[in-house]
């Protein structure tokens, strides 16, 4: 369907005449209309029906403008045939002469497919060479590169086609594709093979690439299969979830058992660096241009060619092309707001906004289970984008006509205005990575702006200090452009260069065995100030979503989590949240609930929940005390701030360690843990572990090898957040520390050695006694002394500077 939409597009937007031949299942044929997606991904995927486009326009830009979108016959071509009535009569009344038109039919499509991947080529006219010479190896990589990814949310495809472009400024040439859509076989015929793939789920392999990976894994194949191939692997993942970047690991192992040469270890990503993933990237992307002996900074210093055709026509911002709420992100659906409730008091003593929303899902396609979360598409401030759209000299009420040529990375309405382009699609206000820079400096005017820019790109020590400040700021795209007023580029290319707005996601609050016709969040305002300006900044979605009334539509998409209930009702459930971590653990409770109230059996539910203050942030309170009264909840409480002593939820757990060791040792049981990564999981681990020692009369060691064995089996479960806000400047403490004694020097240690000072708690792998807890303290007490803030506060600093 997409590649469908996509040549409409560009047919429509063409200034000829276009033709558009498609490949439509008909129902006589003895096929149910209600499966012909399915039918034609059958068609496609066996080879019946290839899909491309070719469009003139592209060959301006100097593109190929042959583009084959179903790069890879795999699917079952006689199988796909059967199923349609006209091909199975031929097979019932002459199987034989059926046979040998299926087996001419495989050979021609085949050599067609041999002849689209040929014109597909970037080098065109050197594999056309190549094929009518007769050469049998039409598609001979030579030396390029071949870029292959697994992705499921874009991550890792962005990734892969942005290396595709600095490969190519370096002088290499180089192709990039989805996993999947890449011809098996081939692979031990490339030279030189990247792969960057993401991890999706609980370990779960994205799905363009587990068909590959299923191939990968036959004992057929010889270990020498790969012996003339060099290969490097990155992989995307988030270190909350046990199996972190398994699936990048898998094929790292995989490629170097079957002979393939390792150019460099496997480089990871992890979504909860400071810099998400681009952290991990930025550090092995300078080993990989060692490894493939190119310089670090590119050959090609120049304008690329935009990778969108834009059309503008005069208008109005307040009278857009299309109805704003008909701007829908690609799998997202729109759902409407029917509750928006601030759950804590609005007094001046109080400093969070925690609300609760609900959405009417009653007559759409959404459905949900417990556990599950709701991805939020937020939009930019109406107000802030029109002095964004001032500021860098574009017209709001433009209208657009956007399509999408070779080389474009985001969605993006053909029909939309200046305006909505900068509140719906690109993310103006988030934070940019350093290939954003890079491109910024290819349309700087000033030589100091420009100079400062490569550097950052470059990563000198100047460049470095600069992003380091840009980075405490919390400098959006529209910030870095504000102060470097000479880049400007053209929309046709901004449009390119900054990301999309992504969805943020939320732990569903309730159960559709209680609520089957809404989804409820419990979700807390995300602000911070920034320290250079004063200025307070509000987080894109929370701050969306809490302007947004009832009767609002908002982009929402439900998504799988880590959290995954007991098969039986009957074991037990374990589970500690703080703040708004209780969200998936009210869900849990109501699907409790619900099935003792129809008559089930169910085990015992207890639930550990952690806040500052009783007052103003028991959130649910009521309805809590209700299902304890019925019997299902048990609930131990911890506000820390209520009495002279600080009692936090791992006090909780220890003190119940008795009931908590009976349930998860030799019950079945299950513990779920939710709240902040900067301090939760580690906490709760310690707690559990002192809990199982006490009770098993063992050695740390044999309760840490328990707790990874509850992981593996999916009985021990993080589902965590990282908080980008609130954050500590090394810098800032070292400029405050003087008259503490020894501040300034130890202080001034941790900002000289920061970069390198990333503590991972890897609770499966690595012992406690590894964690340096003496110096952890010292340094808590150096910041507390320094800064003249509670024990909390300094927890947090220390957590931001890991």
């Amino acid at each position: 369907p997409q590649q469908a939409v996509r040549a409409l597009l560009e047919a429509d937007a063409y200034p000829g005449p276009s033709l558009v031949v498609a490949y439509s299942p008909c129902i006589s044929q003895g096929y149910p209309m209600a499966e012909s997606i399915k039918h034609c991904q059958a068609a496609v995927d066996s080879g019946y029906w290839p899909l491309f486009r070719f469009n003139p326009e592209l060959a301006v830009s100097g593109n190929n403008p042959f583009q084959l979108d179903s790069r890879k016959v795999k699917g079952d071509l006689f199988k796909m045939l059967a199923s349609e009535n006209r091909f199975a009569a031929v097979m019932r009344r002459d199987p034989k002469h059926a046979e040998e038109l299926d087996q001419r039919l495989k050979k021609c499509v085949g050599e067609k497919n041999q002849l689209l991947q040929v014109l597909g080529a970037e080098d065109l006219q050197g594999q056309y060479h190549k094929l009518v010479e007769g050469l049998t190896d039409a598609k001979e990589s030579g030396s390029s590169i071949t870029i292959l990814y697994g992705s499921e949310t874009g991550n890792a495809e962005e990734q892969a086609k942005n290396l595709l472009q600095d490969i190519r400024a370096r002088g290499l040439k180089g192709t990039v594709s989805a996993m999947d859509d890449f011809e098996f076989d081939d692979l031990p015929s490339q030279k030189v093979l990247i792969l960057v793939v993401s991890t999706c789920g609980l370990g779960e392999y994205p799905q363009n690439c587990k068909y590959t990976w299923m191939k990968m894994q036959s004992p057929d194949l010889p270990m020498t299969w790969l012996s003339g191939v060099k290969f490097a692997v990155f992989g995307l993942g988030d270190s909350t979830y046990s199996q972190f970047c398994v699936a990048a690991s898998g094929y790292d192992v995989r490629l170097g058992e079957l002979g393939g040469q390792r150019l460099l270890q496997r480089g990871v990503g992890d979504d909860r660096d400071e810099d998400r993933y681009f952290t991990g990237w930025e550090a092995w992307l300078p080993e990989l241009w060692k490894a493939l002996g190119v310089p670090a900074v590119p050959l090609v210093r120049e304008v690329p060619q935009p990778s969108y055709k834009v059309t503008a026509s005069p208008g109005k911002a307040d009278s857009p092309p299309v109805a704003d709420d008909d701007i829908i992100p690609p799998g997202a659906a729109r759902l409407k707001l029917l509750t928006n409730r601030l759950l804590t008091p609005e007094t001046k003593d109080y400093d969070r906004d925690i609300r609760h929303y609900e959405f009417e899902i009653k007559g759409t396609s959404v459905s949900y289970k417990t556990g599950d979360s709701l991805a939020v598409w937020p939009r930019n401030d109406p107000k802030l984008a029109e002095e964004f759209c001032a500021m860098m000299g574009y017209d709001a009420g433009q209208q657009l006509q956007v399509v999408p040529l070779e080389g474009a990375r985001n969605w993006c309405p053909q029909d939309l205005s200046v305006r909505q382009l900068f509140t719906h699609v690109l993310d103006v206000f988030g934070k940019p990575n350093k290939k954003f820079f890079d491109t910024m400096s290819l349309f700087a005017k000033d030589e100091k702006e420009k100079a400062l820019l490569e550097s950052i790109a470059a990563g000198s020590d100047d460049g470095k200090a600069l992003y380091r400040d840009l980075v405490h700021d919390y400098a959006h795209h529209a910030d870095v452009l504000k102060k470097f007023p000479s880049v400007r580029p053209p929309i046709e290319h901004i449009i390119n260069m900054m990301p999309t707005l992504k969805p943020r996601s939320y732990s569903i609050a309730s159960s559709p065995l209680m609520h089957p016709d809404i989804i409820q969040l419990c979700v807390v305002q995300v602000d911070w100030t920034v320290e250079s300006t004063k200025e307070l900044r509000i987080g894109e979605a929370t701050g969306y979503m809490k302007k947004q009334g009832a009767g609002a539509s908002l982009m929402c998409a439900v998504r799988q989590s880590a959290i995954v209930l007991p098969k039986s009702p009957k074991d037990p459930v374990l589970m500690a949240g703080m703040g708004t971590g209780l969200a998936p653990w009210r869900a849990v409770t109501q699907e409790r609930v619900m099935q003792k109230r129809q008559g089930q059996d169910t085990g015992p539910c207890v639930l550990f929940f952690g806040a500052r203050y009783a007052k103003y942030e028991f959130l649910y309170r009521e309805e809590f005390e209700g299902y304890m009264k019925e019997g299902v909840l048990t609930m131990h409480t911890a506000f820390s701030r209520d009495q002279a002593r600080k009692v936090y939820v791992q006090h909780r757990i220890v003190e119940a360690g008795e009931d908590v060791a009976r349930y998860m040792l030799k019950e079945n049981g299950h513990f779920y843990v939710c709240g902040s990564a900067r301090q939760v999981p580690e906490d709760i681990y310690c707690a559990m572990k002192t809990v199982i020692m006490a009770s098993e009369r063992c050695e740390e060691e044999d309760a840490e090898a328990t707790l990874s064995n509850l992981k593996m089996e999916g009985r021990y479960t993080v589902e965590a957040w990282f908080e980008r806000i609130r954050r500590w400047s090394s810098v800032g403490v070292m400029r405050r520390a003087d008259g503490v004694p020894g501040a300034s020097s130890l202080v001034g240690e941790v900002q000289a050695h920061g970069e390198h000072l990333r503590f991972k708690f890897r609770s499966a792998f690595v012992s406690a006694r590894q964690v340096p807890e003496d110096i952890y303290s010292a340094m808590k007490t150096v910041i507390m002394a320094s800064e003249r803030c509670e024990e909390e506060d300094a927890e947090a600093m220390l957590s931001n500077l890991k």
